[in-house]
């Protein structure tokens, strides 16, 4: 008892270490809406809310609080109101009970040294003497857990909590970061920055979102902090007792998640903070962009070289200079004398136009939108009222307030009348917000919804609330159009507005393994349509460079060249015929891929899971699938393994299979997982391969994404039997819709559902469909089983018998395929193989 005595006295009194206040001891508890309040000595109190099963809101508040809880980052919907009902009782039926009677049951139990509360899968224990919390999953054991002397703590206005640190815990996430994907011993800080030229170590960078995700004795949880001024993330830099994370200012509100897998983390966090919107498919296309394209005659040579050279295209950026001096929602009259006949006529080959937007307006008052900005107070204030001037590309400048509804809705309004002289995106950038200086004065007032708060508080939210105006003023104006916006800064949440690109970055070998870690980071942090810049942004690739840059950047979300004024022509004829030739022929490819891009883009939209992915994303119990060496190595989807070759003059590359059979898609090779392995990686090749049980989807090539509906679809079949039970299951989805409009929202699309699957020498593929008001014009179809080791006896099309004599299929024993190709994929009904021993050498 003397132990508990002490740290009660001691924390009643409110000793201070280091400067820090700490929490003082529970006084009592009671039931809420959502869970329960509990009081403190000091009349500080703990909110404990539940939202689901999985997830649980923590919100400390002291005496006086002024600043309320953080909305903009969440979905308006997560303050649901629930049925929940609070049981004092540690009865086993309680779950029975509130099932019979339509509630939620909140067990509630109080004990000596603390109280219990718990909610199916989710439990939080509060220690009475110390408020320290204590989260549990459903057998009752921590998965995380306050540090036992300090909890929560104050120095002014700084908040700050601590978490016990558990040998081996990893932690990955926060958004745009540096260094490993694993965050463990370093502190990182969230700031949107405008970092040109960063490098692995630089911190902050562009984005910042406050959500981790922890991973201790195999169980993985998440972490979000819903707050947006600077904050601190410390996972046990320069000591190994805790990680904590803190505010400069703000209300200490964080939400828990429970997993426990990563998946399950991922997908609950973005139940919270919003989904990505399924893009138009010709944002899935490849974009070419530099600072900056002009006049219009290099715009228009720009496009008819692409079509001349066979390289397939769908967008085309507009930098800067399109602009008159640099005025925002303006054109040069002499650059640019007729963009809207300009715009038309790309259209017409299948380019987008897609222009640079910044939000610093030119203080002029000679100017349309500086002097409609001025007349309906739209900018950002001085705490006297004087509107802040700022110095970026246009000289002084006038920022817009997005925190005021007023002039997100203005703002939206202009960039609505840009899409109507035919530009199809906007692109944001400098919305960190940068300025010269890199200083936007902290004492700024802005409106936030009529609360008059902060730069300090505001400065995160910048770039997702103009990407909010964009987006809602696009779809003002176009309500059955998906919009495409592009970010270089965000918060959590943005993915619901807009793709991001991960900044300036550099042509050296390194950025090209960092971009493909902060993509990786980035996925798990909610934002699955991202992607850096092929190539790089500053400094000048040499060609073999950019062949290894473009040929991952062509399976990227997000898959744009980019590169810096001044600098030499970066596009893909640049660097001779051999690049130019490799450049086609994986840009061909992800055009093939479209397919299985949009039903990973669907898919993502529906549950939150990233495009590309850590291999730990997919096989979190394996540990070699966290090492350092294969975090360049990632899958596309639960398929398709990547293992980008990074270094100029590398020619093998050493790759890691985990579990399971593997096929190699250059040489068709299949090797058994849980292994190193080292294979032939030529200039030309990108080491790819099928998991087993994959089932890829392809199409004919064309030259911009929306060129014509698919006319040759085609399945790759990748499924070997397992010595331990048999088949894997092998199944894929394939989703289709007009590609453009807001009526798949509507249920106005299709899904395909091909299924293979094989015992005892039978194997049958299956088709079925989901109807739901889109028919996709019929067109041919390849089927194409890999790893077939034996000769088919008989085959049942459609249930009718055929043999191998039958033109519409073939078996290649060397190759060990057996193929099938038929004029109609609406008459495709299943396919039926007998052998007499499948799959053996």
């Amino acid at each position: 008892m003397l132990p508990r005595l002490l740290l009660t006295l001691l924390i009643a009194t409110t000793v201070t270490r280091a400067n820090y206040r700490f929490a003082s001891p529970v006084d009592s508890i009671a039931p809420t809406e959502r869970g329960a309040r509990i009081f403190c000595t000091d009349s500080t109190t703990l909110d404990v809310q539940f939202y689901t099963p999985d997830i649980v809101r923590i919100t400390l508040a002291r005496p006086g609080d002024p600043e309320p809880l953080l909305t903009d980052a969440l979905l308006a919907d997560s303050s649901m109101k629930l049925s929940i009902r609070w049981i004092d009782t540690a009865d086993g039926d309680a779950d029975l009970l509130a099932d019979q009677y339509e509630y939620q049951a909140l067990r509630h139990i109080e004990e000596n040294d603390d109280y219990q509360l718990r909610w199916r899968n989710l439990g939080v224990v509060c220690d009475k003497d110390s408020l320290r919390l204590r989260f549990t999953n459903q057998d009752g054991s921590d998965f995380l857990a306050d540090d036992p002397a300090m909890s929560y703590g104050w120095d002014g206005n700084e908040v700050r909590t601590w978490k016990k640190l558990a040998p081996g815990e990893k932690f990955f996430g926060l958004g745009e970061k540096g260094g490993g994907l694993d965050r463990r011993g370093r502190e990182l800080v969230l700031w949107n920055s405008d970092t040109p030229g960063y490098t692995d170590s630089s911190d902050p960078l562009y984005q910042s979102v406050p959500f981790y995700i922890g991973v201790r004795d195999g169980i993985a949880y998440g972490v979000f902090f819903n707050n947006s001024y600077k904050t601190r993330f410390n996972f046990g830099a320069g000591q190994q007792r805790y990680s904590s994370f803190a505010a400069e200012d703000g209300p200490l509100d964080y939400f828990v998640i429970y997993g426990p897998t990563i998946k399950a983390v991922v997908q609950r966090y973005t139940d919270l903070t919003g989904k990505m919107e399924l893009p138009p498919l010709w944002a899935l296309g490849y974009q070419q962009c530099r600072w900056s394209y002009y006049p219009e005659s290099e715009v228009r040579n720009l496009a008819a070289t692409f079509r001349a050279k066979d390289i397939p295209c769908d967008v085309i950026y507009l930098d800067i200079h399109y602009m008159d001096g640099y005025r925002v929602f303006t054109w040069d009259s002499t650059r640019f004398p007729q963009p809207k006949t300009m715009i038309s006529d790309l259209a017409k080959d299948g380019f987008k136009i897609v222009p640079i937007i910044d939000p610093g307006v030119k203080a002029d008052t000679n100017y349309r939108v500086a002097r409609e900005g001025l007349t309906n107070d739209y900018f950002v204030k001085y705490p006297d009222g004087t509107t802040h001037i700022g110095d970026v590309w246009p000289g002084f400048s006038y920022f817009p307030d997005f925190s005021n509804p007023a002039t997100r809705d203005w703002w939206g309004g202009n960039v609505a009348e840009l899409r109507k002289q035919g530009l199809r995106g906007f692109w944001n950038d400098m919305n960190e917000p940068a300025c010269w200086g890199q200083a936007f004065p902290l004492e700024t007032v802005f409106n936030d919804n009529g609360l008059q708060s902060s730069h300090k508080k505001m400065h995160n939210l910048y770039a997702l609330q103009m990407a909010q105006a964009t987006r809602e003023g696009l779809l003002k104006a176009f309500p059955n159009e998906r919009p495409f916006i592009l970010t270089r800064a965000g918060f959590a949440g943005i993915q619901r507005y807009s793709a991001s690109w991960t900044g300036d970055n550099l042509a050296r070998e390194d950025h090209l393994e960092l971009g493909i870690r902060i993509m990786l980071g980035m996925g798990l942090s909610g934002q699955p349509f991202t992607g850096m810049d092929i190539g790089g942004f500053m400094e000048t690739p040499s060609p073999e460079l950019y062949a290894r840059w473009i040929e991952v950047g062509a399976l990227s979300p997000f898959c744009r060249t980019h590169t810096h004024y001044g600098s030499p022509d970066q596009e893909p004829w640049s660097f001779g015929e051999n690049i130019e030739d490799i450049s086609r022929k994986f840009l061909k490819f992800r055009y093939e891929l479209l397919p299985y891009l949009y039903t990973l883009f669907y898919e993502s939209s529906k549950t939150g899971e990233p495009v590309w992915r850590p291999l730990f994303y997919e096989f979190q119990n394996d540990p070699t699938c966290y090492d350092w060496g294969y975090q360049q190595q990632f899958m596309l989807g639960e398929n398709i393994l990547l293992a980008p070759v990074t270094r100029v003059g590398q020619y093998t590359k050493k790759i890691y299979l985990p579990e399971g059979s593997w096929l190699d898609w250059n040489t068709k090779r299949v090797y058994e997982g849980n292994q190193e392995i080292i294979v032939d990686a030529h200039l030309d090749w990108l080491p790819l391969f099928l998991r087993n049980g994959t089932i890829l989807f392809r199409r004919d090539a064309q030259s911009y994404a929306d060129e014509r509906p698919i006319q040759e679809l085609t399945l790759d079949v990748f499924s070997l039997p397992r010595a331990t039970d048999g088949f894997p299951a092998s199944s894929a989805s394939l989703y289709e819709d007009d590609g453009q409009s807001m009526a798949y929202a509507k249920g106005k699309s299709r899904t395909s559902e091909y299924s293979y699957s094989g015992q005892n020498g039978a194997f049958t593929l299956r088709r079925t469909v989901k109807q739901g008001g889109f028919t996709p014009p019929d067109r041919k179809l390849s089927v194409t089983i890999h790893g077939f080791g034996k000769a088919p006896l008989m085959l049942w099309l459609n249930e009718k018998q055929i043999t191998l004599a039958d033109q519409r299929v073939s078996y290649d024993p060397e190759r060990k395929v057996l193929e099938l190709n038929i004029n109609s994929e609406a008459s495709f009904n299943s396919l039926q193989i007998e052998t007499h021993s499948p799959n053996e050498e």
